[in-house]
Protein backbone atom coordinates (compact mmCIF):
# COMPACT_ATOMS: atom_id res chain seq x y z
CA UNK A 1 0.00 0.00 0.00
CA UNK A 2 2.86 2.28 0.69
CA UNK A 3 4.13 1.87 -2.85
CA UNK A 4 0.80 2.90 -4.28
CA UNK A 5 0.82 6.12 -2.30
CA UNK A 6 4.38 6.87 -3.39
CA UNK A 7 3.49 6.36 -7.03
CA UNK A 8 0.44 8.53 -6.67
CA UNK A 9 2.43 11.31 -5.07
CA UNK A 10 5.10 11.16 -7.77
CA UNK A 11 2.52 11.25 -10.52
CA UNK A 12 0.75 14.25 -9.08
CA UNK A 13 3.85 16.41 -9.06
CA UNK A 14 4.41 16.01 -12.70
CA UNK A 15 2.09 17.60 -15.24
CA UNK A 16 2.30 14.83 -17.64
CA UNK A 17 -0.02 11.83 -17.60
CA UNK A 18 -2.73 10.67 -15.38
CA UNK A 19 -2.28 10.98 -11.68
CA UNK A 20 -4.10 11.04 -8.44
CA UNK A 21 -5.51 14.21 -7.04
CA UNK A 22 -5.36 14.18 -3.30
CA UNK A 23 -7.48 17.24 -2.70
CA UNK A 24 -10.30 15.71 -0.62
CA UNK A 25 -13.04 18.14 -1.51
CA UNK A 26 -12.44 18.08 -5.29
CA UNK A 27 -11.89 14.39 -5.62
CA UNK A 28 -14.55 13.08 -3.25
CA UNK A 29 -17.46 14.90 -4.88
CA UNK A 30 -16.43 13.87 -8.35
CA UNK A 31 -15.55 10.35 -7.28
CA UNK A 32 -18.76 10.00 -5.35
CA UNK A 33 -20.77 11.30 -8.32
CA UNK A 34 -19.10 8.85 -10.66
CA UNK A 35 -19.46 5.93 -8.25
CA UNK A 36 -23.08 6.77 -7.47
CA UNK A 37 -23.84 7.23 -11.19
CA UNK A 38 -22.22 3.89 -12.07
CA UNK A 39 -23.94 2.20 -9.17
CA UNK A 40 -27.25 3.79 -10.14
CA UNK A 41 -27.01 2.74 -13.79
CA UNK A 42 -25.59 -0.73 -13.20
CA UNK A 43 -27.25 -1.29 -9.83
CA UNK A 44 -30.67 -0.14 -10.92
CA UNK A 45 -30.70 -2.62 -13.80
CA UNK A 46 -29.43 -5.40 -11.57
CA UNK A 47 -31.75 -4.33 -8.77
CA UNK A 48 -34.70 -4.12 -11.19
CA UNK A 49 -33.94 -7.55 -12.64
CA UNK A 50 -33.41 -9.03 -9.16
CA UNK A 51 -36.59 -7.45 -7.85
CA UNK A 52 -38.45 -8.52 -10.99
CA UNK A 53 -37.18 -12.10 -10.63
CA UNK A 54 -38.03 -12.08 -6.95
CA UNK A 55 -41.50 -10.69 -7.70
CA UNK A 56 -42.05 -13.38 -10.33
CA UNK A 57 -40.78 -16.04 -7.91
CA UNK A 58 -43.08 -14.81 -5.18
CA UNK A 59 -45.98 -14.61 -7.65
CA UNK A 60 -45.27 -18.16 -8.83
CA UNK A 61 -45.06 -19.40 -5.24
CA UNK A 62 -48.35 -17.64 -4.40
CA UNK A 63 -50.01 -19.27 -7.40
CA UNK A 64 -48.61 -22.68 -6.41
CA UNK A 65 -49.76 -22.20 -2.82
CA UNK A 66 -53.20 -21.10 -4.03
CA UNK A 67 -53.36 -24.15 -6.31
CA UNK A 68 -52.35 -26.45 -3.42
CA UNK A 69 -54.87 -24.70 -1.18
CA UNK A 70 -57.61 -25.19 -3.77
CA UNK A 71 -56.59 -28.84 -4.15
CA UNK A 72 -56.54 -29.32 -0.37
CA UNK A 73 -59.96 -27.67 -0.05
CA UNK A 74 -61.26 -29.90 -2.84
CA UNK A 75 -59.84 -32.99 -1.13
CA UNK A 76 -61.25 -31.83 2.21
CA UNK A 77 -64.66 -31.39 0.60
CA UNK A 78 -64.36 -34.83 -0.99
CA UNK A 79 -63.37 -36.41 2.33
CA UNK A 80 -66.27 -34.69 4.08
CA UNK A 81 -68.57 -36.06 1.38
CA UNK A 82 -67.03 -39.52 1.86
CA UNK A 83 -67.63 -39.27 5.61
CA UNK A 84 -71.22 -38.19 5.03
CA UNK A 85 -71.70 -41.08 2.57
CA UNK A 86 -70.17 -43.50 5.06
CA UNK A 87 -72.49 -42.25 7.80
CA UNK A 88 -75.48 -42.62 5.49
CA UNK A 89 -74.37 -46.13 4.53
CA UNK A 90 -73.85 -47.04 8.20
CA UNK A 91 -77.33 -45.77 9.07
CA UNK A 92 -78.78 -47.74 6.14
CA UNK A 93 -76.95 -50.89 7.23
CA UNK A 94 -78.12 -50.41 10.81
CA UNK A 95 -81.73 -49.90 9.70
CA UNK A 96 -81.41 -52.94 7.44
CA UNK A 97 -80.04 -55.02 10.31
CA UNK A 98 -82.87 -53.88 12.59
CA UNK A 99 -85.42 -54.78 9.92
CA UNK A 100 -83.83 -58.20 9.39
CA UNK A 101 -83.66 -58.77 13.15
CA UNK A 102 -87.34 -57.88 13.52
CA UNK A 103 -88.22 -60.13 10.59
CA UNK A 104 -86.16 -62.98 12.07
CA UNK A 105 -87.78 -62.45 15.44
CA UNK A 106 -91.26 -62.59 13.91
CA UNK A 107 -90.31 -65.65 11.87
CA UNK A 108 -88.92 -67.42 14.93
CA UNK A 109 -92.01 -66.53 16.97
CA UNK A 110 -94.31 -67.76 14.19
CA UNK A 111 -92.31 -71.00 13.93
CA UNK A 112 -92.46 -71.41 17.71
CA UNK A 113 -96.23 -70.88 17.65
CA UNK A 114 -96.55 -73.47 14.90
CA UNK A 115 -94.38 -75.88 16.88
CA UNK A 116 -96.51 -75.32 20.00
CA UNK A 117 -99.72 -75.85 18.01
CA UNK A 118 -98.25 -78.98 16.42
CA UNK A 119 -97.21 -80.27 19.84
CA UNK A 120 -100.68 -79.52 21.21
CA UNK A 121 -102.29 -81.31 18.29
CA UNK A 122 -99.91 -84.24 18.68
CA UNK A 123 -100.59 -84.36 22.41
CA UNK A 124 -104.36 -84.19 21.81
CA UNK A 125 -104.06 -86.91 19.18
CA UNK A 126 -101.95 -89.03 21.55
CA UNK A 127 -104.49 -88.40 24.30
CA UNK A 128 -107.38 -89.37 22.03
CA UNK A 129 -105.54 -92.47 20.86
CA UNK A 130 -104.78 -93.44 24.47
CA UNK A 131 -108.38 -92.76 25.42
CA UNK A 132 -109.60 -94.90 22.50
CA UNK A 133 -107.17 -97.65 23.50
CA UNK A 134 -108.33 -97.55 27.12
CA UNK A 135 -111.99 -97.59 26.02
CA UNK A 136 -111.30 -100.51 23.68
CA UNK A 137 -109.48 -102.33 26.47
CA UNK A 138 -112.35 -101.67 28.86
CA UNK A 139 -114.84 -102.93 26.27
CA UNK A 140 -112.74 -106.03 25.75
CA UNK A 141 -112.67 -106.65 29.52
CA UNK A 142 -116.42 -106.11 29.75
CA UNK A 143 -116.96 -108.51 26.84
CA UNK A 144 -114.62 -111.06 28.42
CA UNK A 145 -116.31 -110.70 31.79
CA UNK A 146 -119.72 -110.99 30.16
CA UNK A 147 -118.62 -114.06 28.23
CA UNK A 148 -117.18 -115.60 31.37
CA UNK A 149 -120.36 -114.91 33.24
CA UNK A 150 -122.52 -116.18 30.40
CA UNK A 151 -120.19 -119.16 30.01
CA UNK A 152 -120.48 -120.00 33.67
CA UNK A 153 -124.26 -119.44 33.88
CA UNK A 154 -125.22 -120.79 30.46
CA UNK A 155 -124.71 -124.51 31.12
CA UNK A 156 -126.89 -124.40 34.15
CA UNK A 157 -129.66 -122.45 32.41
CA UNK A 158 -129.46 -124.05 29.01
CA UNK A 159 -130.96 -127.50 28.63
CA UNK A 160 -130.96 -129.57 25.44
CA UNK A 161 -134.27 -128.23 24.12
CA UNK A 162 -133.25 -124.61 24.71
CA UNK A 163 -129.88 -125.27 23.11
CA UNK A 164 -131.52 -126.74 20.03
CA UNK A 165 -133.93 -123.85 19.78
CA UNK A 166 -131.01 -121.36 20.09
CA UNK A 167 -129.05 -123.11 17.37
CA UNK A 168 -132.05 -123.08 15.03
CA UNK A 169 -132.62 -119.39 15.55
CA UNK A 170 -128.99 -118.61 14.94
CA UNK A 171 -129.08 -120.60 11.69
CA UNK A 172 -132.24 -118.78 10.62
CA UNK A 173 -130.62 -115.40 11.37
CA UNK A 174 -127.52 -116.31 9.40
CA UNK A 175 -129.62 -117.08 6.40
CA UNK A 176 -130.05 -120.74 6.34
Amino acid sequence: MGTLILLAAEASHGSEGIGFNFNIFETNIINLSVVIGVLFVVGSKALKSTLSERQEGISTEIKEVEARLAKAESELKQQKQNIADAKTEAERILADAKTRAQSSKESILAQAKQDVERMKASAAQDLNAEQDRVIAELRQRVVNLALEKVGSQLPSRLDDASQKQLIDRSIAVLGG
